[in-house]
Formats: structure tokens, sequence, C-alpha cells
């Protein structure tokens, strides 16, 4: 028999693709779906691409989603990853077959990125799976699964920023690495724009290193405005449509968080994580690596270890949240949690560190050292897989559990959520909601359960301090919806229809952008003049008898074609990927 080889992107592609299907096994096992807390802010987005895929119905209103009440959500937040998402669960066909879908694709994800991160640094193969594996199994990536947390999609693109950041270090500023650089800062921005935002100092240090040491300034200036034209272009499909909302409207910003509560210390070991004390273990040896080894070290990995050190440091209680939250309010609301550094500093942290180590050896000409390094990441990756495995299959033992109630598997409480019936029967448990993750019917999730999220709501004021958003959004939408006729036209019209057993003024569970048409029993209302509750509420002046209201949002022309360039350009970038991904495997 012939020996088959395989060469080594192939042998990842498949080695990642196991650990991934491997960590899933709790789930696969008891074919058991599990929630988050975000999760049902996430499925109503998916769902909804999914319905507009499906009907060819598109349009900027969440039509079939978030209690039908004219929003705008999936606009505002990664559109096209949503898209992505609901052609997935068209493909599954049920909620627990696209939870495993884009869970694996998600780990693989996270895992090749690591791969291609440390390939660029020269890192051994063996190194480079275990370390690929460790981050798959890290809070960056697995908050998807056990929190439906979509950052996760962001973080598991973060290792491709290091391809970037050698390129500047190295003064690369051939045409292909520019727009390489472009493509990686716009995919890591249609999966979250926040993430992107903190994650710029990590490119713009590295491109300065490398510009002040070229002898080829202007070209590294002209290619360097070429990469962030390309990541602009690819982005329009999210920065216009926000700055459309944010300019016309005033709109409910992400709920304000104390800063100070929100921190993550990996710095203290946690026994009962072990993998976080896997991540604390790793930031330990990175400093130790830095002050035994920095002349031993490339300058560009130390920059990478470094940024990885002080990311985890700013998402810890070291720094005087409190203060600083209290100094510059609107961080409450932007950044909301300073974990959200910890989780980008732990891809640059794992990659900077592993590849330090490999250096050493390398300058003490010593390869069993290699060896040495990569037994060590395989040790940690397999202890932090066990931890996640364990976590994993406590949370579906959870959602096996008669007694948790939707309320406690959801990790919300009461006044955030109101739970319906499926069928004619009153859902009450977290084991009520299988047979709704399980069946065709994926509108069955979405409308028997309802998470208040007010999010990106049309107000006269976005003031959490003077309206109880949640609250009122749950009186006047949530709860009410379920008394009025919901139906979705072509061309993106929603429509509300009831019955009025009086005339006069009525509150209805539907909201309105500055450029929302509203059509009211067969009259065009003048936006400027409609009465609107503090959480965005219309009030109407209903008639005796049959009640319609529809709407429909029509954008502005320059917003509608940066979404169709955006759009356009990410086609044809996807197009020229694959054909050059072909092109190279043919010269193995």
């Amino acid at each position: 028999m012939h020996k088959i080889h395989l060469h080594k992107n192939v042998k990842a592609i498949l080695l990642m693709l196991f650990i991934s299907v491997i960590l899933l096994t709790p789930m696969l096992i008891h074919r058991t779906a599990i929630l988050g807390i975000d999760s049902y802010f996430q499925l109503n987005r998916v769902y909804e691409a999914a319905m507009q895929i499906k009907h060819q119905n598109f349009s900027f209103l969440n039509l079939y989603s978030f209690q039908q009440s004219g929003r705008i959500v999936n606009e505002t937040y990664s559109p096209l990853a949503g898209y992505f998402f609901g052609f997935l669960l068209l493909i599954a066909g049920n909620w627990f077959k696209f939870e495993i879908i884009s869970s694996l694709l998600i780990f693989f994800t996270a895992g090749i990125s690591v791969y291609a991160a440390l390939n660029k640094l020269k890192v051994s193969f063996k190194a480079s799976i275990a370390t690929g594996a460790l981050y798959m199994t890290s809070i960056s990536i697995y908050g998807y699964l056990l929190g439906g947390n979509w950052r996760a999609l962001a973080m598991a693109l973060v290792p491709l920023l290091v391809i970037p950041m050698v390129d500047f270090y190295h003064a690369n500023w051939s045409l292909k690495a520019m727009l390489r650089t472009g493509i990686i800062v716009a995919a890591v921005t249609q999966m979250q724009l926040v993430t992107m935002i903190l994650a710029l100092p990590v490119l713009i240090v590295p491109f300065l290193f490398g510009f002040f040491r070229s002898n080829q300034k202007l070209k590294a200036l002209l290619n360097g405005v070429l990469a962030a034209f390309t990541a602009l272009i690819l982005s329009l499909n999210i920065i216009l449509p926000y700055l459309e909302l944010a300019k016309n409207n005033t709109i409910v910003p992400p709920v304000a968080m104390q800063l100070d509560k929100v921190t993550m210390d990996l710095i203290v070991p946690k026994p009962d994580r072990l993998d976080l004390t896997v991540c604390g273990f790793v930031f330990y040896i990175a400093i130790a690596g830095l002050i035994m080894f920095w002349h031993k070290i490339a300058p560009i990995t130390r920059m990478i270890s470094i940024f990885g050190i002080i990311y985890i440091i700013l998402g810890t209680s070291l720094l005087p949240w409190r203060s600083i939250g209290q100094h510059f309010i609107n961080l409450q609301n932007f950044l909301q949690m300073p974990i959200r550094f910890t989780l980008i500093g732990i891809p640059l942290l794992f990659i900077g560190t592993v590849a330090m180590f490999v250096e050493v050896a390398q300058f003490e000409k010593r390869e069993n050292l290699k060896e040495v390094v990569s037994f060590i990441a395989i040790t940690l990756s397999l202890i932090s897989a066990g931890s996640f495995l364990v976590t994993l299959n406590n949370r579906v033992k959870q959602y096996k559990d008669p007694n948790v109630s939707i309320v406690q598997g959801l990790n919300t409480i009461d006044e955030n959520a109101v739970v319906g019936q499926y069928k004619g029967k009153q859902l009450h448990n977290v084991t009520d909601l299988q047979p709704l993750l399980h069946t065709h019917d994926v509108s069955g999730l979405i409308t028997s359960v309802d998470r208040i999220t007010p999010d990106y709501l049309p107000v006269p004021v976005a003031d959490y301090s003077k309206v109880k958003f949640y609250g009122e959004y749950r009186q006047e939408v949530a709860e009410q919806r379920r008394h009025y006729q919901h139906v979705v036209k072509p061309n993106g019209v929603l429509e509300l229809r009831w019955q009025g057993k009086q005339s006069g003024e009525r509150t209805v569970p539907a909201v309105a952008y500055a450029r929302t048409k509203v059509i009211f029993n067969q009259k065009k209302l003048d936006n400027d003049k409609l009465k609107v509750t503090p959480a965005g509420s219309l009030k109407l002046n209903q008639k005796q008898g049959q009640n319609v209201l529809k709407l429909q949002y029509v954008p502005a022309k320059a917003t509608m074609l940066g979404v169709l360039v955006a759009t356009f350009s990410w086609a044809i970038a996807l197009i020229a990927i694959v054909v050059l991904a072909i092109r190279k495997r043919t010269q193995y």
C-alpha cells in the first residue's frame, strides 16, 4: 500500500475539524441543545436573516423577529454574518443542528486562525496545532456556545491580525499584503465592530515601527491607505446604516454597565476554572520569558507577547475602572465590559508565548527544546479541553433537568423574559424548550419566548436613568404583541392588524424610525408628528373595528448604495481568495 502524504495545511484542517467535533460530544451524545444569556437576541437575528432569504423579502426592518415591532437590529449588527448564519439555519433545518454546525464552524475558525498566525511566525506544526486547540477551548471562543456571545465570531478571527502585524513590522508593503490586511480587518469588523476598534492598536504600533524603519515611506503610506480603503469599502454595509440611524434618530444604546463589576482577573488562579487557570499560567510564563530571554526573541514576537500581556491587564481590576467609568460615562455603554480587552489579549498571549519559546530553542540550537515547547502546549490544551468538556456536560445536564426554569436556563431574570405557549401548552422549564429546538418549525422558538432586549429602539430620550427601557418595552411590546395579527408583505412591508373596541388613542406594539414609512388605516402619517411613549411605542388614534398599520423602512440612496457596494466587494474578495487558494494548492 502507498502511504498517503498530506500537505501540513490539509492535516491542520482535518485535525481542527476533528478537535471541533470532539468538543461538541456532550451535545451530540445527549442530542440536547443549550442556550445562553445572549442566545435569544442572536437567534432572533439569525431567524430574521433566514426568513428574509427564504422569502426573498429583504428589508432594513426586522420583519419576522424581535416581536415584529418594526425594529432595526440586523442592519446595525454584523448584517452579512447574520445572513450567512441565516443561510446555515435554512440548511440545518432546526435549531439543534444549527447550533452544532455554527459552533463547529467557530471552533474550527478559531483553531485554524491561530495555526495561520503561528505559521506566519514559522512555528512548528505540533506547537501550532496544540496552541490552536488551546485557543478553541478558551473563554474567548466558547462564549458563543455557552453564552450565545456573538463576539466569539470576531474573536475567532482576531489571531489573523498577527499576519498584518508581522507584515507591517517587516515593512512588507506589497499590494498582496496590504489587500490581505484590508480583508482581515474588514472580516473582524463584519463580526463585531467593537472588537475591531479595541484591537486597532495592535496594528497601528507595528505599522509605525515598520514605517519609520522603511526606506519606502511613500509606498508604505500609499499602500497603507489602500489597506484602510479596502477595509472601509468592505465595511460600508455596517457603517452607513448605523450612521443613518444615529444621525436621524435617538436610539437606545446597549445597556450601561458598571465597569469595575465586569472585569476578569486571569492573573489570579481559579481552581474551579482550569481553562482560566491555564490562561493565567501562560500569562506568567510570558512575562518570565520576556525577562529571561529578551535578546533571544524576535522584536515582533516581543511585541505580540507584550500586547497580549497589556490587554490581559487592561481587563483586570488592577485598573481603576470605577473611576474611569465615572469620568467617561459613555464607556459604560460602548465598552460595557473591560473583559473585552482580556478576550482580545488571550490569542495574542498564546501566539506570542509559543513563538517566543520556539525562537529561544532556535537561538540555542536545541531541537529537543522545541519538542518540550510542543509537549507543554499539548498538555495545556488537553487540560483546557477537559475543563471545557466538563463545563459543557454540566450545562447539557442542566438543560435536561425539569426543575430548571427557562429564565434560569437563559441566565437572566423574570423581568427580562416573557414565556408563552407552544402548540397550546404553557412553557415552564428548559426541558419544554427541547421540542422547539429540534422541530423543523424554527419559528416556534422565536414566537414562544421573548427575551427583552431594547437595543437600537428609536426613543425620545435615550437615558436609562430616566426611562426603564427593559420594563417599558416588556409591558408595551412583548406582553401586548400576541393581541395583534402580524402580516409580512412583499417589499419589506410589515402589517399590524387589530380590532378596536372603541375609537380613541391606543399604544401599539410597534416603533418607527425617521425614515420608516408609516401608513395607518390607509393614511400616510407624518413622522415628525407621531406620538410615542418614552420607550418609542407608537400612540395612534384607532377607530372602532378593523385597524391596519403598515411599516416600511426606506433607506437613503447613499446608504443603500454603500450596502450594495460592500456586498458586491465581499463577493469579489471571496472569489479571489478561493482562486488564490486553489492556485497555491496546485503548487504543493
